[in-house]
């Protein structure tokens, strides 16, 4: 007995490998058991029939391997025909939990072929169910199947389950598709459409195949198609190809390549172009106030180009690349991917070297801006190109005394206008020093040294200026621990650090040196700051694990002006105001499920708000969030966002968008929706109000298929 089972082992070891549950990562051919470990068969009674040549186990046969185990009632092994065949309950599970059941299993060990009878497997990892009246294994990964039903809704076997798909015939490769036949897609086991072909992906990251369509209609576009296709090229690249069909509009087509040579250099292009039937039909769907002030520079051919590539040279020098290039100054209107881009006033192209060493660092780069508010950008300046030289804080041959500097060179370049080059080195010279060790004093004096070259301007071509600077920073921090008992927080730690700096830049006429931007006009000060940081930590601790919470930030400075205080009055009703707003920031954090952070300048003169931006989000276990956004600017923005989720039950959440503008007194978009989650299939309805048009969406997605379905309609507004 011990040597025929010894035999069956070393059978089965073959046999066995012949079937699969899941490819995994140890046995990349998709065996059922690896050839690395051995495997064990286990029976109530073996017998050798020597008239037939054959092996016959029965009673709890167990076959096993570490990782893997398989049960049926009977095994037969057939050695003349070379066939073997394990009957009654199959049952195979894996460390993985993926399982493979049916009536019997037969197994072909001169080709390598198996047949299992009504059976099903069911790949744990992406919740796949498959069944069919016969699997019949054709290849390492590669199957053909009766009657094949693919789901991944999780139901009683004699169940309906969700949502189906069964096809007549069918083939799987595993890690690739499931192609099928005559199939038809049921919903709780009724059908409901049918198609002659099916393709499924199947365990694979990133599957080549069509993308969902998303159908539409409204009256500036008509019937809207679009449509993607994705194409895996490679472990390390991929493409994605896009056709948009308009019947009122007009025909897009466009395409996307990424790809990774290595970890240190990779990159994407993109191309799309629009042709428009009549560009001036679109314009009249346009409101006047969300034109943005663009020029009407746009023809029917409309397109952008945008390319971004990282790359690591060998000496440690980076090259970057980012440029966007489009044809109108119109195109963000219409294509703009959501309201930040809807709203760009300017776009910018760059290409970078750069190269740091542990104190200095070197930054070569070509930037081109395109107004979007200029039609012909002819005054628009253009960095072409910039370069700047860093040196961070280093000792003087080891005195105590630090140096530092930042030199900058640019050629400024436009169609019209003053152009030219400058150079600005600017180094500093500080002492730090540490009193007593009860606060810090840093003074410090900086030079700086401009020269311009410069066409078209009236006053000559050459410039030049000279102007210094001088700072005094004081600054100590004060920390207190106060221990406290909470179910959590074990203690907290309260950091104070004020500070008070002193800059002094003298007045230097500058009225007749070339503008290209702020650096050209270095205004006069003479003044002091202060300010006051602080932070609340607390320390939680749970079992022998402790970990630290930030519930409060708070920054704030204002400067006093000592020139303004002492200048000369202009009028009976001139007053001098020395004083700067007061800006701030705080963040405050009273649990990890609420937050708000506040950014803002008070000016103390007019007892008002020059501008602010106020955020508070908070959430629950449960999936009920709440996030609100406000940002006023003077003379500028005044807008606020809220976002609503609220789950009124485990499977159903609404969902409440509203952006308003208070400058303009109108909602800018409204948006209603209602999600529902099944295990195996969700569902979303959203109303959005937009200034432009009313869209209605409806979305199903199949829980490893994506979404299959959607429905989407736009009404214009008007």
């Amino acid at each position: 007995m011990p040597s025929r089972k010894l035999f069956l082992i070393l059978f089965f070891l073959s046999a066995f490998l012949s079937f699969t549950v899941e490819a995994r990562p140890e046995a990349p051919t998709g065996d059922l058991f690896t050839q690395e470990a051995p495997v064990e068969v286990n029976a109530d009674k073996i017998i050798y029939d020597r008239s037939t040549d054959t092996y016959h186990a029965s009673g709890n046969v167990e076959i096993s391997q570490p990782g893997i185990v398989l049960k049926a009632a009977s095994a037969i092994l057939d050695m003349a025909a070379g066939v073997a065949t394990a009957s009654g309950g199959i049952n195979v599970v894996d460390e993985g939990g993926s399982t493979l059941t049916g009536e019997s299993l037969q197994f072909n060990l001169k080709n390598k072929t198996a047949v299992l009878a009504n059976g099903r497997l069911f790949y744990r990892d992406d919740n796949i169910h498959l069944t069919a009246d016969t699997f019949e294994k054709t290849g390492p990964e590669s199957y053909k199947a009766a009657k094949l039903t693919y789901t991944t809704c999780d139901c009683p076997p004699e169940a309906s389950p969700a949502w189906s798909f069964e096809a007549s015939s069918a083939k799987v490769v595993v890690g690739d598709f499931l192609t099928g036949w005559n199939a038809r897609f049921y919903i709780k086991g009724v059908p409901v459409m049918y198609s002659p072909y099916i393709s499924i992906p199947i365990k694979r990251d990133r599957q080549t195949g069509f993308l969902q369509p998303k159908p539409g209609y409204s009256r500036l576009r008509g019937f809207v198609l679009d449509n993607s296709f994705f194409w895996a090229i490679s472990g390390n690249t991929d493409a994605t190809f896009y056709l948009d069909i308009e019947t009122q509009r007009g025909l897009g087509k466009g395409i996307e390549y990424r790809y990774i040579r290595t970890r240190q250099s990779y990159g994407q292009i993109s191309f799309y172009q629009y042709q428009e039937n009549n560009i001036d039909r679109v314009r009249e769907f346009r409101d006047d106030l969300s034109n943005l002030s663009r020029p009407v520079d746009a023809d029917n051919n409309r397109w952008r180009l945008k390319y971004q590539h990282q790359e690591v040279l060998s000496g440690g020098v980076k090259l970057r690349a980012d440029i966007d290039l489009v044809s109108d100054d119109e195109y963000f209107i219409d294509f703009g991917k959501g309201s930040n881009e809807r709203s760009l006033e300017s776009i910018e192209s760059n290409v970078s070297a750069s190269k740091s060493w542990s104190v200095f660092s070197l930054v070569g780069q070509f930037r081109f801006f395109n107004n979007l508010l200029d039609l012909e950008d002819a005054t628009t300046l253009q960095r072409l190109p910039e370069v700047t030289f860093t040196n961070t804080e280093k000792k003087i041959f080891g005195a105590p005394f630090y140096i530092s500097s930042e030199s900058n060179f640019v050629n400024f370049w436009r169609k019209e206008g003053v152009k030219g080059q400058r150079i600005d080195a600017h180094p500093r010279v500080s002492l730090p020093m540490s009193p007593g060790g009860w606060f810090d004093f840093t003074p410090s004096i900086g030079a700086r040294a401009t020269y311009w070259l410069v066409d078209n301007h009236p006053d000559g071509a050459w410039f030049e200026r000279f102007i210094y600077d001088a700072t005094a920073d004081l600054t100590t921090t004060f920390v207190r621990v106060y221990g406290v008992d909470m179910p959590r927080v074990k203690a907290l730690r309260h950091t104070f650090r004020p500070g008070l700096r002193y800059t002094y830049i003298p007045e230097v006429d500058q009225s007749g040196l070339p503008e290209f931007d702020a650096l050209d006009r270095i205004a006069a000060q003479n003044s002091l700051t202060y300010s006051i940081n602080s932070t609340l930590t607390g320390k939680l601790v749970e079992g022998a694990e402790a970990s630290y919470f930030d519930y409060l930030y708070l920054d704030l400075r204002q400067s006093y002006n000592i020139h303004e205080a002492q200048r000369e009055l202009l009028s009976p009703t001139d007053e001098r105001r020395p004083f700067s707003d007061i800006t701030g920031e705080v963040i405050l954090r009273p649990s990890e499920w609420v937050w708000g952070t506040a950014k803002g300048s008070f000016d103390v003169y007019e007892n008002r708000f020059n501008l602010y931006d106020l955020a508070v989000s908070a959430f629950d276990k449960r999936g009920d969030s709440l996030n609100v956004t406000h940002r006023f600017v003077r003379e500028g923005a005044n807008y606020l966002e809220a976002a609503l989720r609220t789950r009124l039950s485990k499977g159903l959440d609404l969902t409440y968008l509203k952006r308003f503008s208070f400058d303009e007194n109108r909602s800018l978009e409204t948006a209603y929706g209602v999600e529902y989650f099944h295990q195996c299939w969700t569902s979303t309805l959203t109303y959005t109000e937009r200034l432009e048009e009313r869209i209605i969406y409806l979305t199903f997605d199949l829980l490893g298929l994506g979404r299959v379905a959607g429905i989407q309609g736009r009404i214009e507004a008007r």
